[in-house]
């Protein structure tokens, strides 16, 4: 053990025995207590060894694979192909990533990123949520996916649970994981069907009916109309899956809930045909 991973072992000591688990990654990293998880990938709050050795708070988390995910091939390409898609956006409302690695010992690929303090929106009391923090998170979530789309980036996954709402309530897309090329040029990524995992009441109706299709932007409009209705109407806009839209479409459904002057964005951002979903800024609102 070198003198300044030992200096830094001693400094973390209470955190570090508290979490018999902990994972020390390449000698720089160590994961402590998890603090989220989903369906492809577990979160750990994170320590910098050097930063805690020049006693600068680390504020990261670090994000590895399941065990279910390891034991697939190119497991590593398709960590770094996250990393690769963060690093291609910078800005505020997205989280940014800091360093990729594959643990030597392991052979563990992870990922080092910004720690967020704030709620997941799918956490958050949205009956109880002012009018113009509604309207505020509307313009941002509007802004920031026309910026990702803008560096031919489709997120795949938008979803409440991929979206955090920071103390000052501002809205952050997180989980790159299972991100396309629109230019679909990128070969560092696995097949996005090898490695799906949806929330049906969130994802494109035309995804779910044929599994064989890839997201589109059209997709991420649509995911993320389902999520801005949800906060306006305090309630999800389907009961079990965004195929009720197939029976009964925006158009004929009831949007009373929803202010005047957003109930044609709705109807186009989450129209049945792909092509007519647009995600239009809205003016004097």
């Amino acid at each position: 053990m070198s003198l300044l991973e030992d200096i830094t072992k001693k400094s973390i000591k209470k955190k570090f025995d508290k979490n018999e688990k902990t994972k020390f990654l390449n000698k720089k990293y160590y994961c402590l207590d998890e603090v989220g998880r989903g369906g492809l990938s577990i979160v750990y709050e994170g320590l910098d060894i050097y930063s805690e050795y020049f006693k600068k708070k680390s504020n990261i988390v670090i994000k590895t694979p399941t065990k279910e995910l390891l034991q697939k091939d190119d497991i590593a390409a398709f960590v770094y192909a996250e990393y690769r898609f963060l690093r291609r956006l910078n800005l505020d409302s997205i989280v940014k990533v800091i360093d990729f690695g594959i643990d030597k010992k392991s052979k563990i690929p992870y990922l080092v990123l910004e720690y967020i303090q704030g709620e997941l929106l799918s956490e958050i009391s949205i009956a109880n949520m002012e009018l113009k923090t509604k309207k505020h998170i509307f313009k941002s979530l509007i802004k920031t996916l026309n910026y990702i789309h803008s560096k031919n980036v489709i997120h795949a996954d938008i979803s409440p649970t991929n979206i955090i709402i920071n103390k000052e309530n501002n809205p952050i897309i997180i989980d790159f994981g299972i991100s396309q090329d629109i230019k679909e040029n990128e070969d560092i990524s696995l097949e996005y069907k090898k490695v799906k995992a949806l929330n049906p009441r969130y994802c494109a109706p035309e995804l779910l009916e044929n599994e064989m299709k890839k997201p589109t932007i059209y997709s991420d409009i649509f995911s993320l109309g389902t999520i801005l209705y949800e906060i306006y109407a305090n309630k999800p806009l389907f009961e079990k899956t965004s195929k009720e839209l197939f029976s009964l479409p925006i158009k004929k459904r009831d949007l009373s809930s929803i202010p005047f002057v957003l109930r044609n964005w709705f109807k186009n951002a989450l129209s049945v045909e792909p092509q007519k979903r647009k995600l239009t800024k809205i003016y004097f609102f």
